[in-house]
Order: C-alpha cells, then sequence, then structure tokens
C-alpha cells in the first residue's frame, strides 16, 4: 500500500502555527512502520515547495509531492492539513484509490465559529470521500459527521511524539524542564497558552484560575504569562477583566503574543493553567507533563495526569493551583511516572496505535464501491 497524507503549505509557515502540522508528521511516522506500507508520501495543497521550519529531521523523512505526482504514486489518500482538489479526488476515487478524511479540529465549532463571527472559512463537498476519521475528543460529533459525510465515521487514537518539542529547545536544553523545589521556593509563574482564536480554547478560565489562587492564598502567584492575547488589548471586554483583576492591577500580569511553549517555560515558567470546552486532547498538555511541569486542566481525557479540575469550575482549579504549589515537588518522581505512561499510549510507535490505523486502512481498501 502507498499512502499520500495532505500538508498544507505556506510562506512563513512553522510546524508550531498549529498541531495538526505535527500531526500529518506523527501519522505518516506511524503508517511508515505498517508492515504492509510500501510508501508514505506527503501531498502537497499548498504553494511551498519546503516541509514547514522547524520540522526537523521529520521533515527531511516524508518526499512532498504534487497532486499530479500523487496519481500515480498512491493507493490511499488521507486528507488531514489540506484540502485535496475535488475533481482530482472525484477521479482519484473513480479508478479504484480510496481517500479517508481524518477531521482533527473539533467539527462543529469548524462548522459555527466561522459564521458566527463573520471570520473566513469553508465548506468541503460532503461526499468526497469513503471514511471519516475522528479523534476521541470528538466522538459525540460521530452521528453529526455521519449525516454529513454520508459514509462510515469511526474513532482513531490521538498521536504525540515528544520529536517537535526537543528540536524547539536544541541548544537551551538545560533551560527546559522542571527543577525540582522551585515551587517550594518561589511563587508560582504562569503560563496561559490557550490561542485565543474560538470560545473552545480561551485563556479567560485559567487567568481567572490564577486570580482566585491568589486571592484564596495571597502571594502564591508571582507572575502570569498570558500566551496570544495582544491583539485583544484595547477590546473593552477584555480591558474591563484585566481591569477588576487583583493580580492585573498587582502588576503580575504580562500581555503575551505567540512564542514556544519551550521558551516561555525555559524562562522561568513552571505552572500551566489551561482549559478547553468540548476539546479533550491538546498537544499543549503533551508539552508541559514531558517536561515535568504542573498541568492545570480540564481535559477528562488527561485527567490521569496532572492537575484535574471538573469542567469550568474556577474554584476547583484554584484549589489544583494551591494543591500543585504544596505537592508537587514532594510527588515529582510519580507525576513524571504518571507522564511518562500517557506519552508512551500516544506513541506513533505504541503498536496499540499502530494496529488501530492497520485495521482502518485495510477496511478502507477492501470496501466496495457503494458499501
Amino acid at each position: 500500500m502507498r499512502i499520500g497524507i495532505s500538508i498544507f503549505t505556506q510562506a512563513g509557515q512553522n510546524i508550531w502555527n498549529n498541531g495538526i502540522g505535527q500531526n500529518v508528521y506523527h501519522l505518516a511516522t506511524l503508517c511508515r512502520q505498517l508492515p504492509f506500507v510500501e510508501a508514505v508520501y506527503l501531498i502537497n495543497c499548498g504553494d511551498q515547495q519546503e516541509p514547514p521550519a522547524c520540522a526537523g529531521e521529520a521533515g527531511k523523512c516524508f518526499r512532498l509531492i504534487s497532486l499530479a505526482e500523487a496519481t500515480d504514486l498512491v493507493d490511499v489518500v488521507i486528507e488531514l492539513s489540506g484540502a485535496i482538489d475535488r475533481e482530482w479526488g472525484e477521479r482519484f476515487r473513480a479508478r479504484g484509490g480510496r481517500v479517508a478524511f481524518n477531521n482533527c479540529g473539533q467539527p462543529y465549532v469548524a462548522l459555527v465559529d466561522h459564521t458566527t463571527f463573520s471570520s473566513v472559512g469553508c465548506f468541503l463537498k460532503p461526499d468526497r470521500c469513503d471514511e471519516v476519521w475522528l479523534l476521541e475528543k470528538d466522538a459525540a460529533f460521530l452521528p453529526m459527521m455521519r449525516s454529513m459525510h454520508r459514509c462510515p465515521v469511526t474513532v482513531v487514537p490521538y498521536l504525540w511524539g515528544a520529536n517537535f518539542l526537543r528540536e524547539s529547545f536544541a541548544g537551551d536544553g538545560e533551560k527546559f524542564g522542571y527543577k525540582k523545589g522551585t515551587l517550594a521556593s518561589k511563587p508560582a509563574s504562569v503560563a496561559i497558552f490557550e490561542p485565543n482564536l474560538s470560545p473552545i480554547k480561551m485563556g479567560v478560565i485559567p487567568f481567572l484560575i490564577a486570580e482566585a489562587a491568589d486571592r484564596r492564598r495571597p502571594g502564591t502567584v508571582g507572575r502570569v504569562d498570558f500566551m496570544n492575547t495582544a491583539q485583544m488589548v484595547g477590546h473593552p471586554t477584555f480591558s474591563g477583566l484585566m481591569n477588576n483583576s487583583d493580580i492585573y492591577r498587582d502588576g503580575k500580569v504580562f500581555i503575551q503574543g505567540r512564542d514556544y511553549f519551550s521558551h516561555v517555560m525555559g524562562r522561568g515558567g513552571n505552572i500551566v493553567i489551561s482549559h478547553q470546552l468540548d476539546c479533550a486532547q491538546n498537544y499543549l498538555y503533551l508539552d508541559a507533563i514531558s517536561g515535568g511541569y504542573p498541568l492545570v486542566h480540564n481535559s477528562p481525557l488527561f485527567a490521569g495526569v496532572g492537575y484535574y479540575y471538573p469542567e469550568s469550575d474556577v474554584a476547583a482549579g484554584a484549589e489544583q493551583v494551591l494543591r500543585a504549589c504544596r505537592e508537587h515537588d514532594r510527588e515529582l518522581d510519580a507525576y513524571n511516572a504518571a507522564a511518562a505512561a500517557k506519552i508512551v499510549s500516544l506513541s506513533p510507535f505504541n503498536r496499540r496505535n499502530q494496529d488501530a490505523y492497520a485495521r482502518r486502512l485495510l477496511n478502507l481498501v477492501a470496501r466496495k464501491e457503494g458499501r
């Protein structure tokens, strides 16, 4: 079997622009391990001839090909990062090729956000693929996706590897990773990394958690790096939130733009607070726990690692911040062991993950026309 995975390239692109670019390489790495896979290519749906910046060694392992080249090179296409041209896809399927749409983004919000906020979006022809693959975080939307795409919809494993994270702090590695004794010796230096582009991943709840923790035990928080918020400065609602916050008035909050996770934490961050709505799998969680940093989060799919609080419970989140400050140094070895087990379970080299994707690929090519 020869597999092509779509990737979108554009000028100025970086592998850290969003998680889906990393997901392309994790899936390609997994597929290459399967015994029945002869070759894995990346089908270039953008306008650049090079892989994204900072793709590192992974970017050198998989050949970028055009759609025209893919016609004779692949048997199966996995549409992931870039949308496959409709007419090409129809011809490809007509001659026996198979297409799976691997939908990593939350499918409901992808429909409603652009419409609600009048931003640029798109709607792809629903019946262009033979299967749709969703991640576990989006399992609730299987019926919706079946109705839209008129084909089988299944859940596939979430994948993550530490390679991109390691390369992001290459040459500066001595600064990355939680240093035992840090929270016991000084106030917490909080980092909030939500992208603030959609209601499902906003930094408002993490900010309120930091505020509540410092109110409950004054002096707990020494600094908050509120990432990805520079564009919101001056907005009346955001300004009102900031100006009515004790930690902001005390000069502890620093409004920031985008930056690498490893760089922010390497400059002194020692605790991450996160929040999501129906988006319970996030590479941020893996970046944090792989470095041993206390992760305060509300993802039920990661409840066994980090410091979990339910739903949008700010008080419970504040208590977990205080708990991390009390216990993290003492429990660091157990924390790291749980983190390592979680990371192994998501690896592209994990046999269970390989078997799951192997079954999907074999079922895909075995499916007869019209079934």
